[in-house]
């Protein structure tokens, strides 16, 4: 495979352009199914940007099934339906379906709140220190609605990281990209963005507390609260 079919990128949500180029390259034949990537450090180079971008957009394409990691072996296209290269085509957003994101936000309501519990008796000090960052973060680019979701997934990518459960930090991991677009649809207003920094603000007070009730109680409230701006937003057909 020619390593010069690929572009280099600009500093603009490098890990989105990252994931554009690549599902662009399939829709035009020039990734085939079981191409392997360049390695990482080399692709990095050509794409000009980052390995840590170049992660976060590998992790995204093989949420969506579109590449797949062998350890040891690199990464690697997969066979893709022609009804998902026509996807690749539109929006993410615009594809998601009322159904869709009802059942997501059921695994995250019977998920999250048990893992905000497990986080209060597992979390380590550098635990803490993460899930701070990111909720500075949050706090920071409350007027930037692009940045405020990134650091928003970070903040609950790091609760989850905090049980120091591979299964809670896979899921948490694998479903970033549909978690980014839910939160599209709920961050609509500037008074959203503050309610939804003082809720996770309240989740990660009682994590420091180690308690793990009020820590449960403060999920369900946010993803409450999540589940009634999301589902008002989305229409009922795509």
């Amino acid at each position: 495979m020619k390593s010069n079919i690929f572009n280099e990128l600009n500093n603009t949500r490098v890990y989105e352009k990252i994931v554009d180029q690549i599902k662009q390259l399939i829709e035009e034949g020039k990734l085939k199914p079981n191409d392997r990537l360049p390695p990482e450090r080399e692709l990095a180079k050509i794409l000009g940007c980052s390995r840590t971008s170049l992660r976060e957009a590998c992790r995204v394409l093989e949420s969506e099934g579109i590449i797949i990691s062998k350890p040891g072996g690199g990464r690697f296209v997969q066979k893709v339906d022609q009804s998902l290269i026509l996807k690749y085509q539109i929006n993410p957003i615009d594809v998601l379906e009322k159904t869709t994101v009802i059942q997501f936000l059921e695994a995250r309501e019977a998920l999250e709140p048990k893992i905000a519990e497990i986080a209060c008796e597992r979390a380590t000090k550098e635990d803490i220190e993460k899930m701070e960052k990111a909720l500075k973060l949050m706090e920071e680019k409350l007027k930037n609605p692009e940045e405020e979701i990134d650091a928003d997934s970070n903040f609950h990518l790091s609760l989850a990281q905090a049980t120091h459960n591979f299964v809670f930090i896979s899921f948490m991991d694998t479903n970033l990209n549909l978690y980014r677009q839910v939160r599209k649809q709920t961050l609509q207003s500037q008074a959203r963005y503050s309610e939804s920094f003082f809720e996770h603000e309240a989740i990660l007070e009682a994590v420091k507390q180690k308690d793990k009730a009020k820590a449960s109680e403060a999920m369900k409230v946010h993803l409450s609260n999540l589940r009634s701006n999301v589902l008002g937003m989305l229409p009922e057909k795509n």
